[in-house]
């Protein structure tokens, strides 16, 4: 290891110096955005301030995910400021499914509402837009997922791709976000912090300005600050891991088990300034995720599978919310796809796929078109919807398809560490290339020639436990004993985190993987 450490994470990333410093260039909600603009939002903010100059009557049609819940919750918070009283709608996955439907465009326009604004979709919601289009009804489109050749027939449409705003792929409630700014003639912090949950929790590339936004936040976040969302982060410091495992798990978990309107009561958790309405409410998110977390368990030893099994397929009475979540743990226990299916209201079954890396499910979907009602999703995590009575003849042939399949292991690239490096300083170097996520992962390193006897296990003898000295420990959650029987050196190819236990700091290097030394 001649290199530096700061050598070293450079070309883990394939940056030079120059770009690191541009890296962490200072940043605040004020430039985040480095001249980044829609190319429609001078007629986007016009048709809204139009309507509002006629006292029109506007009505935000938003998701039942995170994002979508974060668009609606800055778009009704933005009005709010304006003193512009609005109307709001979320809906509920298990009756209206994704997007603006006709059956909604249809009661729109007997309501008599003027404008119509889609955040986190819209982009596909062709015949409902065209409906809401003929009738003399106005709609925005804050939409952020891919659009194809063809677009609806909106008013005006701010995307960060099809406006371009710049060439990487950012959320809806960001979207909505860039929208205020120029409508409030202002940014907002807090409808800033909604907007950066977002792009968390939509898992949107961490680069160029969704980067700077989050760097921008968790500098200027104060903890207390907002009482809602500091609720949801458990009175932490801000970052990236505080929103992925904690803020954005339990917003998710009210659309994925909610069936009716009553999604809806979750916008004016984040709106309003009510203090006792905000802690009855969290509490009930909280009930909610211990839900979701009760039924996303699944008894593995139910579901009788072989080792020889190239694939699972199975089919259940699980709530539709929660398969993709069923789906992801049976994987991850057996590291073979799996499609978890359930019944579905229009009496078809919804399946959620997993699959580990190697795999793609989508291309797996192209050979079984003729029974595949609806699909779409990405390599490793996709949909799909079939009929019952096709459940067995799908499951044989994608079985097949998976078993022909020549899986290529993916290597993870690493960066090589000494014992001696392992220090605070040096934790604050690796943590000035976050924030970490999408398509900007947290770097993982080898410590070398580990001597296997020098590992100590905790009392129950299901962990590895050991110190490495000089406030260093080294952990390996559920790893058997009798796996280095016989080995005498081993390297460890792992994570480096900041802990604190009673008011001390330690760094904690957790083991993901033990391999043979090199020579």
């Amino acid at each position: 290891m001649n290199k530096s450490l700061l050598e070293r994470l450079l070309d883990f990333y394939h940056i030079d110096y120059n770009q690191y410093l541009l890296l962490n260039k200072d940043v605040n909600l004020l430039n985040f955005r480095d001249g980044h603009e829609f190319d429609s939002i001078n007629e986007a903010v016009s048709l809204v301030r139009d309507i509002i100059a006629k006292k029109g009557k506007i009505i935000i049609y938003g998701d039942y995910d995170c994002d979508g819940v974060m668009g609606t919750s800055i778009l009704v918070k933005m009005f709010e400021y304006l003193d512009v009283v609005v109307d709001y709608y979320l809906p509920n996955r298990y009756v209206d499914g994704y997007g603006l439907n006709l059956a909604h465009a249809k009661e729109y326009v007997q309501v008599g509402y003027d404008l119509v604004i889609t955040v986190d979709n819209g982009i596909t919601a062709f015949e409902g837009i065209e409906y809401l289009h003929n009738n003399g009804v106005k709609v925005l489109i804050l939409d952020h997922h891919q659009a194809g050749d063809t677009l609806p027939l909106a008013d005006a449409i701010c995307h960060p791709i099809v406006s371009h705003f710049g060439e990487t792929a950012s959320s809806g409630a960001f979207t909505a976000f860039i929208f205020s700014i120029s409508l409030l003639k202002r940014v907002d912090k807090y409808l800033a912090l909604l907007a950066s949950i977002s792009v968390i929790s939509d898992m949107m590339p961490l680069l160029d300005y969704n980067r700077n936004l989050l760097r921008a936040m968790f500098k200027e976040y104060k903890v207390g600050e907002f009482y809602a969302v500091d609720l949801l982060a458990d009175h932490e410091k801000l970052d990236e891991g505080v929103i992925g495992m904690k803020i954005a798990p339990r917003i998710n978990s009210i659309g994925r088990l909610t069936e009716d309107e009553s999604i809806n009561k979750i916008v004016k958790f984040f709106v309003t300034s009510d203090k006792d309405y905000i802690l009855n409410y969290y509490s009930f998110i909280i009930q909610m995720n211990e839900e979701r977390k009760l039924f996303s368990r699944v008894d593995i030893s139910d579901l009788n599978i072989s080792d020889t099994d190239k694939a699972i397929i199975i089919k259940g009475d699980y709530k539709e919310g929660i398969i993709g979540l069923v789906a992801n743990s049976i994987m991850v226990k057996h590291q073979k796809p799996v499609i978890v299916f359930t019944a579905s209201l229009d009496n078809s079954l919804k399946g959620s796929a997993r699959a580990p890396e190697g795999y793609d499910i989508v291309e797996a979907f192209s050979g079984l078109t003729k029974y595949l009602l609806t699909s779409g999703g990405h390599a490793s995590a996709a949909g799909c919807s079939i009929k019952e009575e096709d459940f067995e003849s799908f499951k044989k042939e994608f079985t097949e398809i998976i078993s022909k399949k020549e899986i290529k292991k993916v290597e993870h690239p690493y960066i090589d560490i000494g014992m001696s490096e392992l220090s605070v300083e040096n934790y604050q170097l690796i943590n000035s290339f976050s924030p970490f996520g999408e398509s900007w992962p947290a770097p993982n390193f080898r410590l070398r020639h580990i001597k296997v006897d020098t590992l100590t296990y905790s009392r129950d003898h299901k962990h590895i436990v050991t110190s490495l000295g000089n406030k260093q420990k080294l952990v390996f959650f559920n790893y058997p004993e009798d796996e280095l029987v016989n080995k005498r050196f081993i390297d460890v190819i792992g994570s480096l985190s900041l802990k604190s236990f009673k008011g001390n700091a330690y760094l904690e290097f957790s083991a993901k993987e033990f391999a043979d030394c090199e020579n």
